[in-house]
C-alpha cells in the first residue's frame, strides 16, 4: 500500500514540475508565430509582432536570439536562413552587405542565394561579415540557375556538382536519379561527396529507374553500392539478379533486402536466413523461423517465437533473455 502511495506522489511531483517548467518557458519565450513555417524554423514574430527574431530553429537557451531591424511591411522569409525586405537582404539575423540586387536576390531550393546578376556561393557560415562568408560562382547565368538534388544544379550552359563545373558529362542527357546515382547519354555512375563520378558498367542504359533513394534497377539487375560488410572498408557497387521489382522489399533502413527466396545483408546473400519467414524487427534486428540476426549474424540462444522489442522499456527481449548488440546480457 504505501509503495503505490508512494508511486501515486512521485506521478503527482513530475507532472507538476512538467507544467511549472512549462510555464517557466512560456513566461520567457519572447516568439510569436514563425514569418513562413514551410520555408524556415527560424524567422519569428515578436509577442507583439512587431518585429522579427531570428532563432536557429527556435532554439534560443542554447542557440540564441537576435531581433532584427527591418521593414516589416515588406519583410519576407525565402529560404530557412534568408530573407530580405524592400531595403536588405538578409542572412541569418546579419544584413548581406555586399551589393546584391535585393529586388531580384532569392534563393533557389531554399539555400542558394542568387539575384540577376550572379549566383553566390556560401563558403562560412560563421562569419559575422557577409561579405567575407560568401563568393561568386563564376561562369553561372542566374535567370536559368536550377537546382536538379543537393549536389547538382544546371543552368542553360553547364551542369554543377557542389559549385563545379561538370566537364565529364553529357550537358543534354544528364539527369540525377536519386541520391546515390546519376546518368547521361554515355553511362550510369555512382557519386560520392568529393568523389569522382564512378562508371557502372553493364548497367542497360534504356531500362535503368529508380528503386529508392539509394539504389536503382535496370531489367535485369538491382545495383546498390556498399559501403562496409562486417564492420570492414567495401566501396563497390554491387548487382543482384531478381524475376520480378515488385516482390523485392527493404529492411533495416536498405542494408538488408528480400529477393525472391533470398535474404541479402550489405549485398551478400545471408544463407542462414528463410525468405518465406523473414522479418524486420527493429534497430537491426531481424528474425525468419529458425533464427534471430543482429546485423546479419545469428544471435545465438535468442528464441524467435517469442523474441520482441519492448518500446515501453527499449530492450530486446524473448521469453528466456534480454539482448544488447546481439548479446545476452541478462538471465
Amino acid at each position: 500500500m504505501v509503495k503505490k502511495v508512494l508511486m501515486v506522489l512521485a506521478a503527482i511531483f513530475i507532472i507538476i514540475s512538467s507544467l511549472i517548467v512549462y510555464g517557466v518557458y512560456r513566461f520567457f519565450n519572447p516568439f510569436g508565430d514563425l514569418v513562413n513555417e514551410e520555408l524556415s524554423d527560424s524567422y519569428f514574430y515578436s509577442r507583439d509582432k512587431e518585429h522579427i527574431i531570428y532563432s536557429p530553429m527556435g532554439n534560443w537557451f542554447e542557440l540564441g536570439k537576435h531581433e532584427m531591424e527591418v521593414d516589416m511591411n515588406s519583410f519576407q522569409v525565402l529560404g530557412n536562413n534568408y530573407a530580405k525586405d524592400n531595403d536588405h537582404a538578409y542572412f541569418n539575423h546579419k544584413i548581406i552587405n555586399f551589393e546584391v540586387d535585393v529586388s531580384s536576390f532569392n534563393v533557389e531550393a531554399g539555400r542558394v542565394p542568387k539575384d540577376k546578376n550572379h549566383v553566390y556561393v556560401l563558403t562560412d557560415y560563421y562569419s559575422n561579415d557577409t561579405k567575407n562568408a560568401f563568393r561568386i560562382l563564376e561562369n553561372a547565368d542566374p535567370s536559368t540557375y536550377r537546382q536538379l538534388s543537393y549536389d547538382f544544379a544546371k543552368d542553360k550552359n553547364f551542369i554543377f556538382r557542389n559549385d563545379t563545373i561538370m566537364k565529364d558529362v553529357d550537358y543534354q542527357s544528364f539527369e540525377v536519379i536519386n541520391d546515390q546515382f546519376c546518368k547521361d547519354s554515355n553511362g550510369v555512375y555512382h557519386y560520392k561527396y568529393q568523389k569522382p563520378l564512378f562508371k557502372i558498367e553493364g548497367v542497360n542504359l534504356s531500362e535503368v529507374k529508380e528503386l529508392n533513394s539509394s539504389s536503382l534497377y535496370d531489367d535485369k539487375y538491382i545495383y546498390l553500392y556498399v559501403y562496409r560488410r562486417n564492420f570492414e572498408d567495401v566501396n563497390k557497387i554491387v548487382s543482384i539478379p531478381y524475376k520480378d521489382i515488385e516482390k523485392v522489399k527493404f529492411f533495416d533502413g536498405y542494408t538488408m533486402m528480400r529477393v525472391e527466396d533470398k535474404i541479402y545483408f550489405e549485398g551478400m546473400i545471408l544463407e542462414a536466413a528463410d525468405a518465406s519467414s523473414f522479418e524486420e524487427v527493429a534497430y537491426g534486428y531481424t528474425k525468419d523461423a529458425k533464427h534471430v540476426f543482429f546485423l546479419g549474424k545469428i544471435v545465438e540462444g535468442a528464441d524467435p517465437k517469442t523474441f520482441r522489442y519492448d518500446d515501453y522499456k527499449y530492450i530486446f527481449l524473448d521469453k528466456n533473455n534480454k539482448y544488447e548488440s546481439g548479446k545476452i546480457v541478462k538471465k
